[in-house]
């Protein structure tokens, strides 16, 4: 029976399928101009169409390369494109037949050439392409739900038979995005394909969805439900349609390998196969029409990557896309052709399948409703357990991932911030969804479902931010961009893993309640008592390592045997970092706008090194050179999550086994104990920034901590205009008064070695006196150049303020009797940059503004005192240096140099935001020259190589790289040469720190992290 011999159904009238011979002039008028607007429209989208392709930006400096187009290769394209309709065209056929929806091949033709006319011009999905196909359906039988669920299940199929193919071409895409790229590719489409084959095999799960609708539409969304369950048991028509999409995307990628070819590009098939499986995937990302500009930007991203010219690279998809457009632009004269009054013929089973699912609701008592303070009391107690094992979880890692120097006593604060905090939360959560289902005249659920599925959801959100932020971190040194198809690959993971996550505790806490284990639960004084007693627990587990948070530290000592000092009259050791100090800032190094009266006059009694440099930009890796006598490929500190290895031995640990008493007081986080940086030390204290709510620095790892600084601290800087001193590190006078009240209390414990960390000269940069203003990195991670000159004066400054605070710790050393003896050593663990190569800060470049650092050595009884040294040291000459002036052995694997010596090579390597970098600094006879590798696709945007003649350009302003490049290939070896040198005796990296949620904001606030 044809579906104009049917009743009309109650799902959808469908229009009149014919009209009457004798209309009225009216209605033939109105038949005219809807012919003359069809004419308007098909022509209008055609000029569209035609613009697109041949009109296109950019087309006229490409089109003499068209003109040597191999024409026969194109026409073989064409063929492609319409073997992939007559695919798909086979699959629409087969779906709708499982719907009980019979079509004559000349409809399904016809529509579908409308249907990719349509796909010209608008996005994909249920609109164009799948919008068409739907309307013709349903206008020609009324059939709305069940068309829908044919494109619906379409697309699930579509993706499937995508992702297969893609799996299977990926063999052939290793020189376009390597191992990692297709391990990520490959890994994405198994969550894709495996997730549709769950939708396919599960349809009836759908039918659970219909208790969270509206009364009012749900009778409507049953159609679609019923309409999808129809294809429940039917495996092996959707093993065809699955089948023939294989067949349509293999077509669709063999267009633009015929592309290819049409344009003779050196690339084998395989290669071009693979990049236009990434190339039609790059359209899929909603951001334009059709994908017009997605593919092309794809295509250019590959293809470039293995020498393929940028002409060609843009061709090869524009070529393929022309052949595409060119069958669809026929759509368009079908469409144009079509008459008001077709009747295809369309013939439908089970014509009254969707009436009885219109009358399958009744309404729901009112009795029945959900009661808002009952919602807002089941969602408080909920929100209360969430955030117990939320915040117990996230602090037992902290606590794991800090080797137990964090302290215990996050465990209580982490119950207790996330327990109050999702309590209020889920409290509110409760409450709305409660009245927005009493709007909706909905059943209320059982207070036990209601509580373990909010609970569940609550830890699943959480578990959801954390596991996408150490992906991030620890599987992509953060250079993964969640906007990418790699970083929606990543989210989707960690998506289903938190479905996963929720599923499970869910299943846990209903049985819990059915067991009658936690019966008492779903009501607040049982949450809460539960609550108050994991808290309880957490608190009786941090008493245990209460001493880990006390600010003493004693490290291992790699069996060296603690000793009496070496010499009766060893005078005591006093090792100065400023951190982010550079030397041409200073006025002892000829800057003319600094103030430093201080330093200057310390600066007589010392030894100035003019050319000390350091063999990293940033921190972390920085500090441990100087500590270690190491460079970071040797001592493995190297990117933001590693720590010092207790294999490496350091120059407090050396000290101290001579009978030093030892001491560091730091105020960057970078190098707390955290990190490992107490080895070797008595005593080593990480002075904390002034943290928000009464939390610790452990405590201040929490993600839940970190967001609301954060968001006080903005609130402060942007709306009440004030950065308070403090938050990020402890300025100069508080390190002061730590250092003075140790001297005071070691005075009986001689000889002493005191390590003292400044980070004055880091932003946050603050006006002195303080008067509630400053400039933050992390609020200001791109300044403009503007900037520049304004930024350069408060970083004097902050200079400025060191220098008086240093000039205050002179002056107590001298009232202490402790100056004259004493070695004290003044440097720095990197510079800054200040617009000089077009960026700002640190730790993203090589270039002398971000590694020529200060370095003063003042000897016992100021031997030397004035003299400047000019030949090249580096960082990890210090600590041999010191050694070598006590007499003592080097441990093994530190650097034999020495500041009094010098060298004639520097070697610099960096891996910090996606940066790798490696600098050599060499001098050869009378020049001296510096090269700079950097790796491809860098975040800051460096070249490959580049070479200086720093002798001649000091600033590093010219790059000779490309006008010699004769000079660049015996640089680059002797890199080479000296990287293999500096990795000698590498330990193997620590990354025992998990960086929580946690460290990372902490980073944020001292700008590491974007």
């Amino acid at each position: 029976m044809s579906a104009t011999e049917l009743p009309p159904p109650t799902e959808l009238t469908p229009e009149p399928q014919s009209r009457p011979h004798d209309a009225s002039s009216k209605s033939m008028l109105r038949k005219m101009t809807f012919g003359f607007l069809k004419l308007a429209f098909t022509a209008g989208m055609l000029a569209w169409v035609y613009r697109k392709i041949v009109l296109r930006e950019g087309a006229s400096e490409i089109w003499a390369r068209v003109e040597q187009l191999r024409w026969e290769w194109v026409v073989l394209a064409v063929v492609m494109q319409l073997c992939a309709i007559a695919c798909s065209a086979v699959r629409w056929q087969r779906l709708l037949v499982g719907q009980g929806i019979h079509a004559p091949w000349r409809f399904l033709s016809g529509s579908i050439m409308i249907a990719r006319f349509w796909g010209a011009f608008t996005p994909g999905g249920f609109t164009g392409f799948g919008g068409w196909r739907i309307f013709d359906v349903a206008k020609h039988t009324g059939k709305t739900a069940r068309a829908t669920a044919v494109i619906g299940v379409e697309v699930v199929l579509g993706q499937l038979a995508f992702g297969a193919v893609c799996m299977a071409a990926s063999i052939f895409g290793f020189s376009l995005v390597g191992l990692r790229g297709l391990l990520m590719v490959n890994g994405f489409f198994v969550v894709v394909i495996s997730a549709g084959l769950f939708f396919l095999a599960r349809p009836r799960l759908f039918l659970g969805a219909l208790r969270v609708l509206p009364q009012a539409v749900r009778g409507r969304i049953r159609s679609l439900v019923d309409a999808v369950m129809a294809y429940d048991g039917k495996g092996a028509l959707l093993t065809q349609a699955g089948a023939l999409g294989i067949g349509t995307h293999t077509f669709n990628n063999l267009i633009y390998v015929c592309a290819a070819r049409a344009l003779d590009v050196e690339l084998s098939i395989g290669t071009v196969f693979f990049g236009s499986s990434l190339q039609i995937f790059a359209t899929l990302i909603p951001a334009s029409i059709n994908g017009i500009g997605l593919r092309e930007t794809a295509a250019v991203a590959l293809y470039t990557t293995v020498g393929v010219a940028l002409t060609d690279a843009i061709l090869i998809p524009t070529v393929g896309f022309a052949a595409e457009m060119f069958v669809s632009a026929f759509g368009g004269l079908v469409f144009l052709l079509r008459r008001g009054d077709y009747a295809p013929g369309i013939v439908v089973e089970d014509h009254e399948r969707e009436i009885p699912a219109e009358t399958d609701s009744r309404p729901v008592p009112k009795a029945l409703w959900p009661r808002p303070l009952t919602g807002l009391s089941t969602g408080l107690a909920a929100g209360m357990l969430a955030g117990v094992l939320v915040g117990l979880g996230e602090a037992a890692v902290v606590v794991f991932s800090g080797g137990g120097r964090s302290g215990l006593g996050v465990l209580w604060y982490g119950a207790l911030a996330y327990g109050v905090f999702c309590g209020f939360a889920g409290g509110g959560l409760g409450f709305t969804l409660a009245l927005t289902h009493r709007w909706m005249r909905r059943a209320a659920p059982s207070s036990a479902i209601s509580y373990s599925r909010m609970t569940a959801a609550v830890v699943a959100v959480f578990g959801f931010a954390l596991g996408a932020f150490r992906v991030r971190r620890d599987a992509f040194d953060e250079a993964l961009v969640w906007k990418s198809g790699l970083g929606l690959a990543v989210l989707s993971g960690c998506v289903l893993a938190a479905s996963l996550l929720f599923l499970l505790l869910n299943r846990v806490l209903l049985w819990a309640v059915k067991r009658r284990v936690g019966q008492a639960l779903p009501k607040i004084w049982g949450s809460f008592a539960f609550s108050a007693t994991l808290v309880s627990f957490a608190v009786v587990l941090s008493m245990f390592g209460s001493q880990a948070s006390s600010g003493t530290y004693v490290s291992r000592e790699h069996g060296l045997p603690v000793a009496a000092p070496h010499a009766e009259d060893a005078g005591d050791i006093l090792f100065i970092v400023v951190d982010t100090l550079r030397a041409d800032h200073l006025p002892s190094y000829g800057y003319e706008r600094g103030s430093t009266p201080a330093l200057d006059a310390f600066a007589q009694d010392a030894i100035r090194f003019d050319q000390a440099f350091a063999n990293a930009s940033w921190t972390r890796p920085s500090f441990a050179s100087l500590l270690s006598g190491r460079h970071p490929s040797s001592h493995g500190v190297m990117s933001k999550d590693d720590a010092l290895p207790d294999m490496v031995t350091t120059l407090p640990e050396v000290l101290r086994a001579k009978g030093y008493r030892t001491a560091g007081f730091v105020t960057n986080f970078n190098v707390g104990p955290y990190y490992n940086f107490q080895q070797g030390f008595d005593v080593y204290r990480y002075l904390e920034p002034e943290f928000v709510l009464g939390a610790d620095d452990a405590s201040a790892k929490l993600l839940l901590v970190q967001f609301l600084r954060q968001s006080i601290e903005k609130v402060r800087a942007q709306l009440l205009e004030d950065v308070r001193p403090g938050t990020a590190y402890q300025d100069a006078e508080t390190v002061n008064r730590h250092v003075f009240d140790w001297l005071d209390a070691s005075r009986s414990q001689r000889p002493r070695f005191l390590f003292v960390g400044y980070m004055d000269p880091h932003d946050p940069y603050f006006v002195h006196p303080y008067e509630g203003s400053g400039y933050a990195r992390a609020a200001h991670q791109r300044p403009s150049l503007e900037e520049a000159p304004e930024l350069r004066r408060l970083y004097d400054g902050e200079i400025n303020f060191w220098d008086r605070h240093f000039g205050l710790l002179i002056e107590q050393l001298k009232l202490r009797e402790l100056y004259d003896e004493m070695t004290i050593v003044v440097t720095s663990d990197h510079g800054e940059e200040f617009g000089d190569h077009g960026g700002f800060w640190h730790g993203t470049t090589l270039y002398d503004e971000q590694i020529h650092i200060p370095l003063f050595v003042k000897l016992p009884r100021n031997r030397r005192g004035g003299t400047v040294v000019r030949h090249w040291v580096q960082s990890i000459d210090v600590a041999p240096t010191l050694l070598r002036q006590l007499g003592l052995e080097l441990p093994p694997g530190i650097s034999d140099g020495d500041l009094f010596e010098g060298t004639d090579r520097v070697y610099a390597w960096e891996h910090h935001e996606g940066n790798e970098l490696e600098a050599l600094r060499e001098r050869l006879g009378t020049e001296e020259r510096k090269v700079i590798l950097a790796n491809e696709g860098n975040p800051r945007g460096l070249p490959p190589v580049a070479l200086y003649r720093v002798d001649l350009d000091a600033a590093e302003q010219h790059d000779v790289a490309l006008n010699a490049p004769e000079e660049v290939v015996p640089m680059v070896e002797a890199l080479r040469t000296a990287a293999e040198a500096a990795s000698v005796g590498a330990v193997e990296r620590r990354k025992a720190q998990e960086l929580d949620a946690d460290a990372a904001e902490r980073l944020r606030q001292l700008g590491y992290i974007e």
